[in-house]
């Protein structure tokens, strides 16, 4: 194999390791990206659980209000809002939601649950891998 035949049959074996190199990272980013969105849905509807579970422990906490004479009351002030948001209990309740739902969409955990009390809304916002979700709910905040 001397002469042109052998100078192209090297360039071919070449274009074909080329190509085949470059199929195979293409499969590779095309699986990090999948992997990506995958998880970026997973973490959504994570937020999206947890924000119910909030939500629900609102109507419960509003329910309970009541004023000085005993009678039902439906506008927390601030100062009960505040309560309300860091009551460990509430939060646990919202990450194992959260956790319960990625889990399910084969996400993995859920980190760095945070919920705050806004003008007129409760916000929270986790983790899950590389992305930080949020959701917010309305909340009738606040009496004076």
């Amino acid at each position: 194999m001397n002469g042109d035949r052998g100078q192209a049959l090297v360039l071919s074996v070449l274009a074909l390791a080329l190509a085949a190199v470059t199929i195979v990272g293409l499969e590779a980013a095309q699986d990090r990206i999948l992997a990506d969105a995958h998880e970026r849905r997973a973490g959504e509807a994570a937020v999206e659980a947890a924000g119910a579970t909030l939500a629900d422990a609102l109507v419960e906490f509003t329910a309970s209000l009541r004023d000085e004479r005993g009678t039902p009351r439906v506008t927390p002030s601030r100062s009960e809002l505040d309560a309300f948001v860091a009551d460990p209990l509430v939060v646990e309740r919202s990450r194992v939601a959260a956790e319960d739902l990625s889990a399910a969409n084969g996400g993995g955990p859920v980190r760095d649950v945070a919920i705050s009390a806004g003008a007129r809304t409760l916000d929270i916002a986790l983790s899950v891998g590389a992305h930080r979700q949020r959701a917010s709910i309305g909340t009738p905040c606040c009496r004076r």
